[in-house]
């Protein structure tokens, strides 16, 4: 039995004096009666939680429990002790209050001498009510089994995940008045980087308020990736080949977007969008070559990257051979464009000779639409051999620029330069923007924190990296936390967990896209409290 008491005075009732009192039959007249009932506490409150409470009685004479209308209360209402002479205390028991509405009684007290004091009592409803009995879960790289907690109320529920928590599952998602136990499950990590959401626990009318619920989960700590580096030469008639990936990540494939002459197989693969595929843990992606009409032999490559905190690529040679025969030269070399970025760009060399060569590598210009070793920036790549093949990143490039870009092969002992031909590229200028990161709460251990994006382009993933150390934090020198794979664009939210007491944290958000990061134009400080609420913890009562 609770003993907490909660009560509120709304009136203090003046003494009542009877102008009647008791008379002898000898008496003619009316004599005001010597006799004093008292009840300060005429009208008395309680919370909906409070099963007892104690009323003062004042009085100079025999009283007793005349009537008790037990009104919304029935049979839980209980007056104690039924009479008594003097001064004394009443004490009025009853159950919680579970309902959403007040519920109201009353009794009178009544003296020998015919005194009454008539005594009103008001039990507040317990309105919408919600307790989390755990507002905070982590799990493990690889969980076996799920983990569970109790929501109780007396209300209706339902649990909804933020957008892009496909890793997570909730059951039930709903419920009703009483205590339902809930289990959580999450899919092994497919990231090396810590992966959080946040559950909405709606309730009341309308599902007008809120509790939250943190579920994080720890990155694979080493991300593996292995792939094949040739599929050897499609015939120029086309066909089908297979690449073999072996992975413990969520790995991506992408088709550079200037080859038109190949493809993922749409029915076998799981495509993100045109020209991209994506498998989590090892398996196969399926590519289709179309007829090569030309006389020229084509090479392209599928490059495939796994990781979010520290990506692993492979670069995957893809080949056609030419429609026809042709005398072979004696050296030639061709260069194909991968992949370009904001800052670098991807592409595949390949040389062909009939003796050993000398340096070959990149030759690249922004004013020269034609580069050459004289007029251009030269990257040596290697040096000898009489054919190779190889995919190579040319970095440290202006963004949203033009430039002009050929392979070279010298020939070994001599001046005589062989060149490819020009491959035009134009670096990209940023399609995701990125909005300014915010804290929403910040407790003990934990921060919940927010920013939005819009993007045109595929979004891997995205998060929230942060650093005691750093005050900008990156990839490379900050935790990161994912929340999942992303759209198009939205709100990204989540809670930070397991962060120390009493320390200053630098924060800013990231998006991942297959061209790079892009972080979030302002960073967030933030200092924990010595002590604070558990997320997700309700501060109401246990409902019944």
């Amino acid at each position: 039995m609770k003993t907490k008491l909660y009560i509120t005075l709304l009136a203090a009732l003046p003494l009542v004096a009877g102008l009647t009192g008791c008379k002898s039959e000898d008496e003619t007249e009316a004599k005001p009666a010597k006799e004093m009932l008292r009840v300060l506490d005429g009208a008395i409150i309680i919370q909906s939680d409070v099963e007892a409470t104690n009323v003062n009685v004042t009085a100079d004479c025999h009283w007793k429990l005349d009537s008790l209308n037990t009104g919304d209360f029935g049979k839980s209402l209980n007056v104690q002790p039924r009479e008594g002479v003097g001064d004394g205390i009443l004490q009025i028991t009853t159950d919680q209050n579970t309902t959403n509405t007040d519920r109201s009684a009353s009794f009178m007290l009544i003296s020998d001498g015919g005194l009454r004091q008539k005594i009103s009592i008001t039990q507040n409803g317990k309105g919408d009510g919600i307790n989390l009995s755990k507002g905070s879960f982590t799990f493990d790289t690889n969980p076996t089994e799920g983990q569970s907690f109790n929501i109780t109320s007396n209300t209706s529920w339902k649990i909804e995940e933020a957008n892009g928590a496909n890793w997570i599952e909730v059951s039930p998602t709903s419920g009703s008045s009483g205590t339902t136990p809930v289990t959580i499950k999450v899919a092994p990590s497919s990231t090396d980087a810590v992966r959080s959401t946040t559950l909405n626990v709606f309730y009341g009318s309308g599902f007008s308020k809120l509790e939250e619920i943190t579920v994080s989960q720890t990155g694979i700590s080493n991300v593996t990736l292995q792939a094949p580096d040739n599929i050897g030469s499609f015939e120029s008639s086309g066909g089908d080949k297979t690449i073999h990936v072996e992975s413990n990540a969520q790995w991506y494939a992408f088709i550079p977007s200037s080859v038109s002459w190949l493809h993922f197989n749409s029915r076998l693969d799981s495509l993100t969008s045109e020209g991209s595929a994506s498998r989590i843990g090892s398996g196969d992606i399926h590519l289709v070559c179309d007829e090569n009409n030309t006389t020229r032999e084509r090479t392209t490559a599928v490059v495939i990257v796994a990781g979010t905190k520290n990506p692993k690529q492979v670069i995957v040679t893809v080949e056609q051979l030419k429609n026809g025969s042709s005398q072979p030269l004696q050296t030639s070399v061709s260069l194909n464009e991968l992949s370009v970025s904001r800052e670098s760009a991807n592409f595949l060399l390949n040389i062909v000779s009939e003796e050993v060569v000398g340096d070959y590598g990149l030759v690249y210009s922004t004013r020269d639409s034609i580069p050459t070793i004289n007029n251009g920036e030269r990257v040596i790549v290697g040096r000898g051999g009489t054919s190779s093949g190889l995919a190579y990143e040319l970095s440290g490039l202006n963004a949203n620029t033009t430039y002009h870009v050929r392979a070279f092969v010298q020939k070994n002992g001599s001046q005589d330069v062989f060149y490819s031909d020009v491959v035009t590229i134009t670096t990209m200028v940023s399609s995701v923007t990125v909005g300014e990161v915010r804290s929403m709460y910040v407790g003990n251990d934990y921060a919940d924190m927010r920013f939005s994006y819009v993007a045109d382009e595929e979004v891997i993933d995205c998060g929230f990296i942060y650093s005691a150390t750093y005050d900008k934090p990156t990839r490379d020198n900050g935790t990161m936390v994912s929340t999942g794979h992303g759209g198009l664009g939205g709100n990204v939210m989540t809670t930070i967990v397991e962060l120390e007491e009493t320390t200053t944290y630098h924060i800013c958000g990231y998006v991942l896209t297959k061209l790079g990061i892009v972080y979030s134009p302002n960073v967030v400080t933030i200092t924990t409290s010595a002590s604070a609420s558990e997320p997700g913890e309700s501060d109401n009562p246990d409902p019944q």
